[in-house]
């Protein structure tokens, strides 16, 4: 990061990126402390001209943070928690709070964010703005269904209260709405009670794609959340073979002592495999297993490993290591450097999924670029506007980004854009950095486009908020 000061007071040079480490750009940046700086930045930049993007922990994947030669304006600093109520377990903060600490108020008093993806370093605002979803979605929905209201910041200065019964319109436009309407300024959430800070989950091995996705839909009968680990180097009659984790909140009573179990401490437990290697030298150690040998090979042992009478038996973990998986390993996407990382993620309705998925994954093993990593969801559609989920599957690919086949792989990303929009289905914008303009018109539909579109003109009518995903693939 560069740490010249530019002539504009609050702000510096600094080179940002997506959490994939491969969409970067330089930008103008700024990281108000108060919704009043928040303002007052905005109302100095509507004045100066050009544009805006708002940048919360820097977790969407691509280019949706990113605003290469622009301004970008962070709401890290905004990370207060403003009211907190164990009785109901509805809290209001600050659009810059993360996750972590969201969870770090209300664990103790025995409540859990309803909804939260696999990092916990994701700000409230971001994830409102990306409606991100968890491994429950097929029943609990996405983050937005846990949002009752929120304050929104918009470029005009104005400050609006929107709920789903006012301003709704507004409301259901800017949760999912890429930070392209306002800036949240503050979201009250809805939390849920839990009776143990444990978590019942049991994993089984699936010999096929229609093998695990009819396990997965079984598991939906009793399980609270439900993620499956897909080989991608299995082919033939194997192919889509994996390893589905099943979860479930324990009910009062099972937990002897939930006051040790609901405590912040034990949630964090011992730190994993950051006690035995220095954080630093992990992603190092580990890049090997981006290369095609690589990720054959993990393949290969994660499956047989998945077998074995251990992987398979029950047992109970913290909610923290069960829904974070991605902060389980320290610096992990600094494994895919120097090229990066780039993820392809497909939200499928569940009668095209099985054909969708198997044309997704014979394609890339076709093109000889075999994802590192694949996960398999169940999800339900959202009330949002701009709705990536339905009522079916999602498959999240990573493709690590190598010099030498870069172009080989942009290609084969806008290709499965394609095949997913073969199959009715839509792309994912906080992991997207390839889809087109005339791809996401056959994903989302002329007419959402056109309402959002709209939305945008009423509320930002000089085009201030925008970002390089948004100059990428949505018309003004």
């Amino acid at each position: 990061m560069a740490t010249s000061v530019t002539a504009t007071a609050g702000f510096r040079e600094a080179e940002l990126t997506g959490w994939g480490l491969r969409n970067r750009g330089r930008s103008r940046l700024a990281a108000p402390r108060s919704t009043e700086e928040l303002a007052a930045l905005i109302a100095d930049l509507r004045t100066e001209g050009g544009g805006i993007a708002l940048r919360g922990g820097g977790n969407s994947y691509g280019d949706a943070a990113v605003r290469a030669g622009g301004t970008v304006l962070s709401t890290t600093g905004l990370n207060r928690i403003t009211a907190w109520d164990a009785a109901t377990g509805i809290v209001t903060a600050e659009p810059g709070v993360t996750i972590a600490q969201l969870w770090r108020q209300t664990v103790p008093d025995g409540w859990w964010p309803d909804v939260v993806p696999g990092t916990s370093a994701v700000t409230l605002g971001g994830a409102a703005a990306m409606n991100v979803h968890g491994k429950n979605n097929w029943h609990a929905g996405a983050f937005g269904d846990t949002v009752l209201a929120f304050e929104l910041l918009l470029p005009s200065g104005e400050t609006l209260t929107c709920t789903r019964e006012r301003n709704s319109d507004l409301f259901h436009a800017a949760i999912g709405g890429l930070g392209l309407l306002g800036c949240f300024a503050s979201l009250t959430l809805q939390t849920r009670r839990i009776h143990s800070g444990l978590v019942a989950e049991v994993q089984r091995p699936y010999g096929s794609l229609g093998a695990l996705l009819e396990a997965l839909e079984e598991a939906t009968y009793w399980a609270t959340d439900l993620v499956a680990w897909v080989d991608t180097s299995a082919s033939g009659p194997c192919l889509g073979r994996g390893l589905l984790k099943a979860g479930r909140d324990l009910l009062p009573g099972e937990d002897p002592t939930p006051e040790a179990s609901l405590s912040v401490a034990a949630q964090l437990g011992s730190g994993g495999m950051a006690r035995f290697v220095p954080a630093g030298l992990i992603p190092r150690l580990a890049r090997p297993l981006t290369t095609s040998v690589g990720v054959w090979a993990a393949n290969r042992m994660q499956w047989r490993r998945g077998r074995g009478r251990s992987a398979r038996a029950d047992r109970l973990d913290t909610y923290a290591r069960a829904n974070f998986l991605l902060d389980a390993i320290p610096n992990w996407r600094e494994t895919y450097l120097p090229g990066g990382l780039l993820q392809h993620q497909a939200f499928v309705p569940r009668e095209a999924a099985a054909a969708c998925f198997t044309e997704l994954l014979t394609r890339s093993q076709h093109t000889g670029i075999v994802p590192s990593l694949a996960v398999l969801k169940k999800h339900r559609p959202s009330g949002a506007l701009l709705d990536y989920l339905c009522d079916g599957y999602s498959l999240a690919l990573d493709y690590p980004v190598r010099r030498q086949s870069e172009a080989r792989t942009l290609a084969l990303l806008r290709d499965l854009n394609d095949v997913t929009a073969d199959h009715d289905g839509r792309i994912y914008f906080a992991k997207d950095a390839t889809a087109t303009p005339a791809q996401v018109r056959r994903m989302y539909g002329d007419e959402t486009l056109i309402r959002f579109v709209t939305l945008r003109q009423t509320y930002d009518p000089d085009g201030l908020l925008g970002s390089d995903l948004a100059q990428r693939i949505m018309p003004r």
